[in-house]
């Protein structure tokens, strides 16, 4: 029977807490879960690897999924990936490797489990400050659009100094403050 897309992300995560790598939940699975939710067409998973550690994964699903071995160079984020394919719905993974950035690495470390809703499971994500600084960074509007209601639900929340550190780093405080003006 063919799982669905959802189906093959929660496999993927229990083969990458069975094997005990250390990996993160992120793009807008990590937004829904702090907001309001949005369709998504694929999965972003952030891994600490060590070596061996993709063809472990790779062992551990079935035929089902394919795995591009040759890592790749994502523009948007600047990061380096590999791209797991659950076939019978075309669904992809990326697993991004954590990078030395020192935002990516502070975010690594104050990472959270939290109950994913849409996957029915707890699963490992960054806090909700760090979901917005990074989605500031990217600024795509889907990206826009996450960090504004990510605002707006977690408001009351929000480390705001932690995020005026990291925004005024990255020189996206401006638009933090006009999201924060048009959230109300």
């Amino acid at each position: 029977m063919t799982k669905s897309s959802f189906d093959a992300l929660v496999e993927v995560l229990g083969v990458l807490k069975n094997l005990k790598i250390p990996y993160m939940l992120v793009g807008s699975f990590s937004s829904n879960a702090y907001s309001y939710p949005r369709a998504t067409k694929d999965a972003d998973i952030v891994l600490h690897y060590k070596d061996g550690d993709l063809g472990r994964i790779r062992a551990e699903l079935d035929d089902n999924y394919s795995i591009d071995m040759q890592m790749s160079f994502e523009t948007v984020t600047g990061s380096v990936r590999n791209v797991v394919t659950y076939k019978p719905t075309k669904f992809d993974i990326e697993l991004f490797r954590l990078g030395t950035d020192a935002h990516h690495q502070e975010r690594f470390v104050r990472r959270r489990t939290s109950v994913i809703p849409s996957l029915g499971i707890e699963a490992i994500i960054p806090s909700p400050e760090d979901v917005i600084i990074q989605k500031l960074r990217w600024q795509r509007e889907k990206d826009i659009m996450d960090a504004r209601t990510v605002l707006q639900v977690q408001y009351e929340r929000l480390d705001w100094q932690y995020l005026r550190r990291w925004t005024d780093t990255h020189e996206t405080t401006k638009l933090l403050d006009q999201l924060i003006a048009e959230a109300g």
